[in-house]
């Protein structure tokens, strides 16, 4: 029995509205309809129960977006089942951190993934793909069981662990309750659709999550669907090319992507091919550049500012109709979500003035409130109701939000800060310019002296960022002393687990 705002019931309100919509999975060439995956997910559910898996139960999934993956989103919400989607793409280390901080007791697998696993209980893993365990996902289908599980579920039960990216350290555990989960989403879903969106999100809409699901389950873009009633596709393994295949053939309408994603399908796309589509694009910050290449191509966008251990907190609109140029104003603006609460906290510990800059803090509902058995970054994180994004904004004038930086890559120089993510806007706009990084290098006069890093090509590129600089000191845009002390030019740059640049590992690199 289901109580509350439960994941699971997205499902349900899906079969009401829209029973015979579809669920498409272009990776196993699998269509399936709202109402058969509710009775396919009742079966696998009875089924995961008399195997063991039950209430509080830990479950690890490690897939691509597929359909099956889908369906286990839903089946655990049902019987009170604690998922875990896994980060595939973390280092090993950190993977079995969190396998053991989480206490996995179950693996689902693609087989793509099961050498990650070796080490683990082999009756406890269960193949998605393959018939090489002792229990396969085709076990757990039970046509036969057509009526929902007797399992008392709330929606104040946890209902899924997610890990931060581990960037700075060892990843860091949340857990977000069922009614967290469903609250989150929704903030998102009326964002993008009572508002007006550069990115509206509507029930006509053809839904495409790029985003895998262990990045906050495709920032809830499968709870979007549902609660709409939308048609829904997985991606599969990102491919360019053959994500532009499914997006003529299931006409998308809506993705989500981080923008390498964006990037990537824009440079093997035809002039065209994506016009009329929308996207809702985050997970760092959109350079000029890419925001030219999206108007190029005719396509929309709205940014979205968020986090592991927040969910989403701001979404673009427009406020009015006067906007001189939209897309410059989607990629640096966000407005909060419905019930969102920011304020900006100055180094000197008092709250800001609009048009200051400072540390974002944050209080919504769906705040997890702690890390996972982890006391020391509980603390100094949530503060009482709010939480400690560690990243420097400003809330301007008119209200809107911009997020300038992290905290931790300010760079430090002669006393004063510098702002690597304004130098890297500027240096988006050279043509040539793929991707770009800049970064603080010890200096033995000034502390810290910035380089940048950038992907790209052309002959005189260097010459090119530093001329589009200094013009940028004589328009005012730049202080003359926050120009890179060098360019380096590389052939590619590392990204994280989420598609973020790794400073990290540049900062190793060019000690």
């Amino acid at each position: 029995m289901q109580e509350g705002f439960t994941i699971f019931s997205l499902l349900k309100r899906a079969i009401t509205i829209a029973s015979d919509k579809e669920i498409v999975d272009p990776f196993s060439n699998v269509r399936q309809t709202y109402r058969e995956t509710y009775e396919r997910v009742i079966g696998i559910s009875n089924s995961m129960l008399s195997i063991g898996i039950t209430k509080g139960s830990v479950i690890g999934v490690a897939d691509y977006n597929t359909l099956k993956f889908v369906e286990l989103l839903f089946a655990s919400s049902l019987i009170g089942a604690i998922i875990y989607p896994i980060n595939v793409r973390l280092p090993y280390e950190q993977l079995l951190h969190t396998i053991n901080h989480a206490r996995v007791e179950w693996i689902f697998t693609a087989k793509d993934f099961a050498p990650l696993f070796k080490n683990f209980n082999k009756d406890r893993i269960i193949s998605l793909d393959s018939p090489d365990t002792k229990i396969t996902y085709d076990d757990l289908v039970n046509k036969r069981s057509v009526k929902e599980p007797d399992v008392n579920v709330k929606g104040s039960d946890p209902y899924s662990i997610l890990f931060t990216s581990g960037t700075t350290g060892l990843p860091k555990a949340v857990i977000y309750t069922n009614e967290k989960t469903v609250h989150g989403a929704l903030g998102m879903v009326h964002q993008l659709s009572l508002y007006n969106s550069p990115a509206p999100l509507k029930s006509d809409d053809v839904i495409l999550g790029l985003i895998p699901f262990y990045h906050l389950w495709s920032w809830g873009s499968l709870f979007h669907a549902t609660y709409l009633g939308a048609k829904y596709v997985t991606s599969g393994k990102f491919e360019p090319m053959k994500i532009l295949e499914i997006i003529e053939k299931e006409r998308i309408s809506w993705l989500n992507a981080v923008p390498t994603m964006i990037f990537m399908l824009l440079s093997v796309a035809k002039q065209g091919q994506l016009k009329g589509l929308k996207a809702l694009v985050g997970g760092s910050p959109i350079s000029s550049n890419l925001a030219k290449m999206l108007k190029e191509n005719g396509v929309s966008f709205a940014s979205i500012y968020g986090g592991t251990d927040m969910l989403a907190i701001s979404i673009t609109i427009f406020p009015n109709n006067n906007i001189q140029n939209p897309e410059e104003y989607a990629r640096l603006y966000t407005h909060p979500l419905p019930f969102v609460e920011l304020k900006i906290i100055k180094p000197d510990g008092e709250e800001a003035k609009k048009g200051e800059v400072g540390e974002l803090w944050i209080k919504t509902p769906w705040l997890p409130g702690e890390y996972l058995n982890d006391p020391e970054n509980t603390r100094s994180s949530y503060v009482n109701d709010w939480f400690r994004t560690g990243d420097v904004a400003m809330i301007t004038e008119s209200n809107e939000l911009r997020i300038l930086d992290r905290e931790k890559d300010l760079i430090k120089s002669g006393g004063e800060w510098i702002i690597p993510s304004i130098i890297e806007s500027l240096i988006s706009e050279v043509s040539g310019v793929d991707m770009v990084a800049v970064i603080g290098r010890k200096n033995e006069k000034w502390g810290e002296r910035p380089v940048a890093i950038v992907k790209g090509k052309g002959q005189n590129l260097r010459e090119d960022i530093i001329n589009h600089l200094k013009d940028s000191v004589d328009k005012g845009l730049l202080p003359k002393w926050w120009i890179p002390d060098e360019i380096i030019v590389m052939e590619d740059l590392p990204l994280t687990s989420t598609g973020k640049v790794n400073k990290r590992v540049l900062r190793d690199r060019i000690k």
